[in-house]
């Protein structure tokens, strides 16, 4: 594993085996060949051209004159940071000319625009196809073209109003839905939209063009709901549903993850996987003789009642008897894992940070200096990027000449026909839990071939039916006992052909494997090894347990669901097991791109510590190392602004999203108000939000006397974005939608070793090599034969393989298997 030289914020990487790279003979980041344009009103754009400018793209920001509606919020200081600024107001066409100019010689333009809005001013997919035959076009709309919701406004709070996502996580201060204090569909979407940026920037070393790609807050909703959501014939799940907070929530399942208040009044969660968490964990709080000892994985048996009473029950008052950190020292000491529950920015202060040097240090106007999260990937080969603080509006106008002037992108005659972005992609999956394993299910949705390495006994999340079919949906599966050399040797040709290998095993653990770094490397100069470990390959925290949702509340997420003045929530939507998913998708992409450049393979590394720092970038610290929240939901758990929030009627709750000038003036009208428009006060948004009390004092009163029906209708009506907030889960319908499975969102299977299953299928769409999501999670060996047949095994040596222990195949590869898992 990569060694850190430390020196400030910012460690040198070091080759594995101590080899000095000289940093004069890297590249700064991966991505440094590529050009984006970004031309979008939105945060999710922001965010996406971040990560892309975190990992070597020059990113050119395109904003209205004077900003859009969010440009001086603080969210700018991160989300903005190593870009550069023009102002176009593309509407006009001398402006719409320039941004054309822009295009020319750029690989990736994204905007949030959709295509009816985009063709009145000839930035639909066609327009751009014909004057710009090599660009990526990535569109990060609000539902889809081919949804029931093609026509409603965007805006992240709407999106979660409509799809039942603010009714997802409970409240344990009030019922009702709650505003997602965690922007995780921001986020989602930003990922989606990197993820299908760098797959269609493969696909046109291939097909010779570029192609329109869609990634839309629907698609981000759903990318993070597979885990606890799919439809089986007898309603089998590790997990109830409902509220997915709940505290009960795993019912008997043989698993405990959550919040726990201590006997000092903070906060910790901890968490019962690997082999011999529970019972390990129950030793710890004082109940070891009350659980029966279990032979094989803990989570296939479950709970009997008395356990059940102290897993769901008891525990509670235990945690009152010690200090949060003395339990967190016994759960270590133990091999448990467990971490504290802190504010946002405040782990950019911990050792682990530290010492992999995730926090940067940039001048500021405001604060001075301010501390962020570092580019959240790590490769050997490649100099990290040190970004520069983001700039001021317009900052670069007098360099638009200059960029317009780059070499345009031209298209290449196709090397071969493909129907899928990444077909011909090998990737050898080593990893076990939910994190990388969702990551390459990712990448096999795009056409990539992801086989499933396992041991004889199986994937330490088999037992949990519906989170492992989340995770390794497509892929498929042979099984090795690397413990012996003639797996070995097998697992050595399976990675002699392949262009990635992925795992998440403690540090060290690989190299006594012989998967590591160097090995694998020897035997494929052109692999890229990428490691996604909980902490870091080195470090403090390296060797210690990593299970969501712990790292999230590690790094504030729980405290952003909370709301300013409240306790941390109990749990909020999104968390690491996703972010490090999407990441380490995102990553790969990169490090093969990169490959087709150099010729060379890479280590990458991307640590769930990493990710979820990266998806809190939002927050940060001040000169003095004080948390300073980039926005801030409410004691209510209402809202961010007073025109972004959710407002209680006679019946229910409604949402509105109307920070932007238009949104604000018809919202202004529709509550009767047309005048406020004009009011110095409520002149443009930076105003808005000087005087948001008086704000939402004014709009409280008109939602409270009308039904949701009713201020939705006057709302609507006037083009003020808004949207009941629904009481239901919307997830669990949408599996069973004609047009999700029609649109390939939603997947079938009647013969999974689950028996009949309907999950979540694709959530990147391309118009040229579209990805193609299909089948379920494969049997424990399903196809240890194929596979050995491929890599240049007989029969017979396969046969010898199979009977020696070696290797092993399904029982049966038809029919249901036997789970006795349930949360009910």
């Amino acid at each position: 594993m990569p060694k850190y030289r430390l020196s400030g914020l910012a460690p040198a990487v070091i080759g594995p085996g101590g080899a000095d790279r000289e940093q004069e003979s890297k590249m700064s980041g991966p991505l440094d060949h590529l050009v984006v344009i970004e031309a979008a009103q939105s945060m999710p754009a922001a965010i996406a051209a971040m990560l892309l400018a975190d990992h070597g793209a020059d990113v050119t920001k395109v904003e209205p004159r004077g900003g859009a509606y969010f440009a001086h919020d603080l969210t700018r200081k991160s989300w903005d940071r190593g870009k550069r600024s023009v102002e176009l107001d593309i509407a006009d066409a001398a402006d719409r000319a320039a941004l054309c100019g822009l295009l020319k010689g750029a690989d990736i333009f994204i905007h949030a625009m959709e295509e009816k809005v985009a063709a009145t001013l000839g930035l639909d997919a066609p327009s751009l196809k014909r004057d710009f035959p090599a660009l990526v076009v990535v569109a990060l709309t609000a539902y889809g073209q081919d949804t029931p919701f093609a026509d409603r406004p965007y805006g992240e709070s709407l999106a979660a109003a409509l799809l039942g996502t603010m009714i997802d996580k409970g409240s344990p201060f009030r019922p009702g839905p709650v505003y997602l204090g965690h922007p995780a569909l921001h986020y989602g979407q930003a990922f989606l939209g990197v993820i299908g940026a760098l797959a269609a920037v493969r696909a046109r070393r291939e097909t010779g063009t570029g192609q329109r790609v869609e990634a839309s807050l629907l698609d981000a909703m759903i990318a993070q709901s597979p885990m606890n959501n799919w439809w089986q014939e007898d309603g089998i799940s590790y997990i109830k549903k409902g509220d997915s907070g709940a505290v009960d929530r795993f019912g008997k399942t043989r698993l405990i993850t959550g919040m726990f208040e201590c006997g000092d009044g903070r906060f910790l969660q901890f968490h019962t996987g690997g082999p011999g968490g529970f019972r390990a964990a129950m030793e710890v709080l004082g109940f070891g003789d009350r659980i029966q000892v279990v032979k094989g994985p803990e989570m296939a048996t479950p709970l009997n009642d008395e356990e059940y009473q102290i897993a769901r029950v008891g525990i509670f008052d235990a945690f009152k008897a010690k200090p949060r950190d003395e339990w967190i020292r016994l759960f270590h000491a133990a091999d448990v894992a467990a971490l504290p529950v802190l504010e946002p920015a405040e782990v950019l202060l911990d050792d682990q940070v530290d010492y992999v040097g995730q926090r940067i240090a940039l001048p500021d106007p405001d604060f001075g200096t301010i501390h962020q999260a570092a580019p959240a990937l790590i490769y050997a080969g490649v100099e990290r990027v040190s970004p520069t603080p983001a700039p001021a509006i317009g900052a670069h106008n007098a360099d638009l000449a200059t960029l317009a002037a780059r070499p345009a992108r031209m298209a290449t005659a196709a090397r071969r026909a493909i129907r899928k972005p990444l077909e011909g992609v090998r990737v050898v999956d080593f990893s076990s839990f939910f994190a990388v394993g969702y990551g390459g299910r990712l990448l096999s949705d795009l056409g990539a071939d992801v086989i499933k390495v396992e041991t004889p006994d199986g994937d330490q999340m088999r037992p949990l039916p519906d989170c492992f079919d989340a995770a390794q949906r497509g892929k498929r599966d042979i099984v090795l006992n690397l413990k012996t050399p003639e797996a070995l040797e097998a697992a050595y040709r399976l990675v002699a052909e392949a262009d990635v290998v992925t795992h998440n095993l403690r540090p060290g653990k690989a190299d006594k494997l012989g998967i590591g770094y160097e090995k694998l490397a020897s035997i494929n100069p052109k692999l890229i090894y990428a490691y996604m470990p909980g902490y870091g390959s080195k470090g403090p925290k390296a060797l210690l347990k990593s299970f969501a949702p712990l790292v999230s509340g590690w790094t504030g997420l729980l405290r952003e669901g909370g709301g300013e003045g409240n306790p941390p929530t109990r749990s909020v939507f999104g968390n690491e097991d996703y972010n490090n998913g999407f990441l380490a998708a995102a990553g790969i992409l990169m490090a093969l791109d990169r490959r087709e450049l150099t010729g060379k393979g890479d280590y990458m590394e991307c640590p769930q510590l990493h990710s979820s720092l990266w998806t809190t970038s939002e927050h940060f610290l001040d000169a003095d190392h004080k948390v300073v929240y980039g926005f801030r939901l409410d004691k209510d758990q209402a809202g961010i602004n007073a025109l972004d929030r959710i407002y209680r009627t006679r019946d229910g709750w409604l949402c509105i999203a109307c920070r932007q000038d238009e949104r604000f003036a018809a919202l202004a009208a529709a509550i009767g108000r047309p005048e406020l428009a004009a009011d110095p006060r409520f002149a443009d948004p930076q105003a808005r939000s000087r005087n948001d009390a008086a704000l939402q004092e004014l709009l409280t009163p008109f939602f409270a006397a009308r039904t949701s029906a009713e201020a939705f209708a006057l709302l609507d009506a006037a083009g003020a974005a808004c949207e009941i907030a629904r009481e239901t889960s919307w997830v669990q319908e949408a599996l069973l939608e004609d047009w999700a499975f029609a649109s390939n969102r939603v997947v079938e299977d009647k013969d999974s070793m689950y028996g009949h299953v309907r999950t979540f299928g694709s959530f990147i769409h391309f118009d040229e090599t579209p990805g193609f999501a299909q089948g379920t999670a494969p049997r424990l060996g399903h196809h240890t034969r194929e596979i050995l047949g491929e890599i240049g095994y007989s029969p017979a040596e396969i046969d010898a393989l199979i009977a020696g222990g070696k290797a092993m195949v399904a029982r049966s590869v038809t029919g249901r298997i036997d789970s006795r898992v349930s949360a009910a």
